[in-house]
């Protein structure tokens, strides 16, 4: 498995998660609030992952894990983010590779009903993924045969 993907998967996964929150407080005239996600993925090919946002506004959307750039209704969101802690290992025994992380983000830009949308908040990232032995080790730049990220961020939205 290539640790080095999965973890630029997660941290993409916790900017994806902040912009579709953001995206959430634009789409109605809903008060400015704190805004809750999460993004969850279980394909090892796609970069696309799935969206939930929940607080003043529910929406859902999905996001590019490795670019950040967030698909909504009616218009589109752009994150940034910073790392500030994160962890990887694999368990040479059984093959599960684990990839944590933890940062910031900020709503850099949107479009549609977006565009005014800014906020701020909190990340947290959790992969794991299996890959299958080859002559009794873990295989290396392979596709695993199982996989799953979360994403959960938190922050306050104004727009």
């Amino acid at each position: 498995m290539n640790i080095k993907r999965t973890s630029a998967l997660l941290a993409a996964a916790g900017i994806a998660v902040l912009a579709i929150t953001t995206t959430a407080v634009a789409a109605t005239s809903t008060p400015s609030g704190i805004e809750h996600w999460t993004v969850e993925s279980t394909n090892p090919v796609s970069a696309t992952a799935v969206l939930i946002a929940r607080g003043p506004l529910t929406v859902g959307g999905t996001i590019n894990l490795l670019t950040g750039h967030v698909k909504l209704p009616g218009g589109t969101l752009t994150l940034s983010h910073k790392q500030s802690w994160g962890t990887q290992g694999e368990n040479p025994r059984t093959c599960l590779a684990t990839v944590t992380s933890s940062g910031t983000y900020e709503v850099t830009g949107g479009t549609g009903r977006y565009k005014r949308v800014h906020g701020h908040g909190t990340y947290s990232l959790t992969a794991y993924a299996i890959v299958k032995k080859i002559k009794g080790k873990c295989a290396t730049k392979v596709i695993p045969y199982a996989q799953t990220e979360l994403l959960t961020a938190t922050g306050p939205l104004t727009g």
